[in-house]
């Protein structure tokens, strides 16, 4: 189900400009937008019916099947939308995954049974067949039936929109989150649902629902007011990059620590839910990534006030709950010991584990042996590590927090005058060529299935300056 998601993150995320440029295009010359200009509105139809679900049925081919999956599955979503009443963009992220596995399965039979010198020619013979074929049924068949369907779903978003349940969808959404389940649930759920509403809408209460970043804002405020020195520092910092930089991993650690904040999370996303169906607002395309400057930029004109305060009061009830949660589990001196003195040990734990997982899977010849001292964050007493070239920053989608990380990391690597090439990926798409890969330690195991042969250096946070600096030290030597 996990990779799943992640297909449909993947397929989203990949055409993520496009989808925020006919947002743009609804904010500014839209029905709700500042100035409403019929002519140029024309474009945004074809985009959605046409150029969108060719485009995720292109990348939904090619991450499944390749090249060759890729130009198969546009051939037959383009049959698809031809036949269709209704935008197929949810059909397209169906179909195209599909053709893309099918033509995968056809390639590795034909590189099994056809003597050698032929693959290309009966591959390709066998690529066009699948693409008349599937075209065919698509364009006389699916398109009709996917109409009707798109009608019936839409009935049911409109009744679960404007009913009372609609809040306990932060029930699932949010602890999704923390788990690092945001991209698939963001991009893979929510977005698709926003796109066919905001088609026929012009706007979307789904774009909001994971974007919100009130109730983030809140756990991140209540660690900033009861933490001391660097703590307070590194508070601040991921509060910054959370509320104005749209990168919501950076404070998943911190509710991690104390899991009992998802319950301020969930109240704090059911509050921001609330007022959102309460003053029947939406955004015109996905905030991606949560910044409150796109989050505010791509709502109607009108909304704006009533969506800066949904987000303001949810993270008002986010930051009380969180301010309790914290307050509660260090009244106790005695206590707090103790939780310290488990949390240590558990520590301890994960690092032995962890050093056998890197001694057991990074081969002798590779370049780095490195590990992360989850409780002190100083990897000081490491083995020297040799020169590196490429360091990798992974993230489950290859946005956001990877991005961030690669960022400070290179701003580090400047001000020491070391040179060190640096770049960030999704799990699937990890280069051959990195020598070293950086990743949430939630994120390690997965990290290690998809490069076994590769040396890892897991984070607890990705906004852990020290963790840098360990780390830079250690390729210095």
């Amino acid at each position: 189900m996990r990779k799943f998601g992640q297909l449909l993150g993947g397929m989203i995320w990949q055409n993520i400009t496009i989808i925020i440029s006919v947002g743009i295009i609804h904010e500014i010359f839209g029905i709700y937008g500042w100035w409403y200009n019929e002519k140029i509105l024309l474009l945004v139809n074809p985009i959605y019916n046409t150029l969108l679900p060719i485009l995720l049925g292109y990348t939904g081919g090619k991450l499944l099947g390749g090249q060759r999956g890729a130009v198969v599955a546009s051939i037959v979503i383009y049959g698809l939308t031809l036949s269709s009443s209704a935008p197929v963009i949810l059909g397209a992220m169906i179909v195209g995954p599909l053709i893309g596995w099918i033509v995968q399965k056809c390639d590795q039979v034909v590189t099994r049974k056809v003597p050698v010198g032929y693959e290309l020619l009966v591959g390709n013979v066998v690529a066009s067949l699948i693409a008349v074929s599937f075209t065919i049924v698509s364009f006389l068949f699916v398109g009709q039936v996917f109409s009707d369907g798109v009608k019936w779903s839409t009935e049911i978003l409109e009744q679960i929109i404007y009913s009372g349940w609609l809040p306990l969808a932060a029930v699932i959404i949010e602890p999704a989150k923390v788990f690092f389940f945001n991209n698939p649930v963001n991009y893979g759920v929510l977005a698709p649902l926003g796109i066919q509403q905001a088609k026929e809408l012009g706007k979307s209460i789904f774009f909001l629902l994971e974007s919100n970043p009130g109730p983030g804002l809140g756990v991140l405020l209540a660690y900033w007011l009861k933490t001391k020195a660097e703590q307070r520092k590194g508070a601040q910092l991921a509060l910054f990059i959370q509320f104005f930089g749209g990168i919501h991993e950076v404070y998943f650690p911190y509710v991690l620590r104390k899991p009992l904040l998802i319950l301020s999370l969930i109240m704090g996303g059911m509050t921001g839910i609330f007022m959102f169906q309460m003053f029947d607002v939406g955004a015109v395309s996905l905030p991606s990534p949560g910044s409150i400057f796109l989050f505010t930029a791509l709502v109607p004109k009108e909304d704006m006030v009533f969506v800066l305060l949904s987000v303001l009061l949810s993270a008002m009830i986010s930051f009380c709950c969180s301010f309790f949660i914290l307050d509660a589990s260090t009244k106790s001196p005695t206590k707090q010991e103790n939780l310290k003195q488990i949390t240590a040990l558990n520590q301890l734990e994960t690092i032995d584990k962890l050093n056998k997982d890197l001694k057991d899977t990074v081969l002798p010849n590779q370049k780095v042996a490195a590990r992360n001292d989850l409780q002190s964050n100083s990897i000081s007493d490491a083995p020297p590590i040799p020169k590196v070239e490429r360091i990798t920053f992974v993230c489950e989608a290859g946005l956001g927090s990877s991005a961030m990380g690669a960022a400070m990391l290179k701003r580090k690597l400047k001000q020491e005058n070391f040179i060190v090439e640096v770049d960030n990926s999704s799990v699937d798409e990890i280069p051959e060529n990195t020598d070293l890969i950086i990743c949430h330690q939630r994120l390690l195991s997965i990290v290690q299935k998809a490069a076994p042969e590769k040396a890892y250096y897991p984070l607890h946070s990705f906004t852990d300056m020290e963790a840098y600096k360990s780390l830079i030290d250690c390729l210095k030597k």
